[in-house]
């Protein structure tokens, strides 16, 4: 969690008094500890976090006022009159928030959305309007825009079962049912990535460990075609979500696990197989990757393997060097590739 302001913050920062004496809901892309400064001003802060990493940074704050949620599903107190919402990428995501927050809302509660411009915070207005909310575009600044509207009527109950997609992914003799929901990497279908990924890993056995597992395809596939034990991992709660629910759409037994990188790892396994992030919202980042290469080998039995996949941009290969005694590029198609690390 960054502790400079974002630019979508330093706005915010401009409007304080709006939220004094406010029973506050953060919800939405947050990137910085810019919620945690409105704790003198609000009467009580609710955090709803969707990132494992935030959720903890968040908790460690001790103060009566806050209280913080890493769900799907984030349960308000009845006394919640305005929300602070910063726009995500995904307009999917962000309809999916705007539907289970907004019905839990006070009679009349305001409603703060924040954004860059570059991000689409503008669809703000057409994703509102569907509950008869107008937003008003109040600040400019920093290329973000912040918007103001209030809730007018009672929002619609929310039903989470009409928000989970299901696909399926071919594989050798059998097919692979995915649940999927907004804010799930390539929510709804599966990438050329992990497609890739899966056209390349040869027959797997004993433990597997899928990093950044997403809906849990990787991972899924190989307990489906392999029987193999597997644990699937990622820092997002619709990625788990989605993860135990197509595992259980597969009739499927496997560990699933919320972390910030591997901070929640705390055993060694045969395999570990990924399609490692580098995007946080609209912004390319290598951090979390980078760390977990670093930190990979401490997490693999002796001649256990690493197979990721990678855009072919992504100059991974001096870090391996550093903590894998060998690695082997077993394709590159100039868009994607995949590499193999051996302890």
């Amino acid at each position: 969690m960054n502790t400079s302001l974002h630019a979508t913050s330093q706005v915010l920062a401009r409007h304080d008094q709006l939220f004094a004496d406010r029973h506050l809901v953060v919800a939405g892309q947050l990137a910085d500890n810019y919620p945690l400064n409105l704790l003198e001003q609000v009467a009580s802060l609710q955090i709803c976090c969707s990132h494992y990493g935030h959720f903890t940074h968040f908790k460690k704050t001790d103060d009566d006022k806050l209280s913080c949620q890493f769900s799907v599903e984030p349960q308000l107190a009845k006394n919640s009159n305005a929300l602070l919402f910063f726009m995500p990428k995904a307009k999917q995501e962000a309809a999916y928030l705007f539907a289970s927050i907004l019905p839990q809302l006070s009679d009349d509660a305001d409603i703060f959305v924040v954004g860059e411009n570059r991000g689409g915070v503008k669809s703000c207005e057409k994703l509102l309007a569907e509950f008869g909310i107008k937003m008003n575009k109040i600040d400019s600044a920093r290329r973000c825009g912040l918007y103001f509207g209030s809730l007018t009527k009672a929002a619609p109950a929310f039903q989470p079962e009409q928000w989970l997609s299901q696909f399926e992914v071919a594989l050798p003799n059998t097919r692979l049912q995915v649940m999927s929901l907004p804010g799930v990497f390539n929510h709804g279908k599966l990438d050329d990535g992990s497609q890739l990924l899966l056209d390349n890993l040869p027959a797997l056995h004993g433990s597997v460990l899928d990093f950044g597992c997403g809906a849990g395809i990787i991972g899924a596939s190989q307990a489906l075609l392999h029987k193999v034990d597997i644990t699937l991992l990622d820092v997002s709660a619709y990625a788990v979500t989605s993860t135990k629910a197509t595992l259980k759409q597969n009739q499927l037994n496997g560990t699933v696990i919320a972390s910030d990188g591997l901070s929640e790892v705390n055993q060694r396994f045969d395999f570990i197989v990924s399609n490692p992030p580098f995007h946080a919202g609209i912004d390319t980042q290598y951090e979390t990757t980078e760390t977990f290469l670093a930190q990979a080998k401490q997490h693999l039995n002796a001649q256990g393997e690493l197979w990721l996949v990678a855009n072919s941009f992504l100059q991974y290969e001096a870090l391996i060097k550093q903590h894998f005694a060998r690695y082997e590029s077993i394709l590159d198609n100039k868009k994607f590739k995949i590499l193999r690390c051996c302890v």
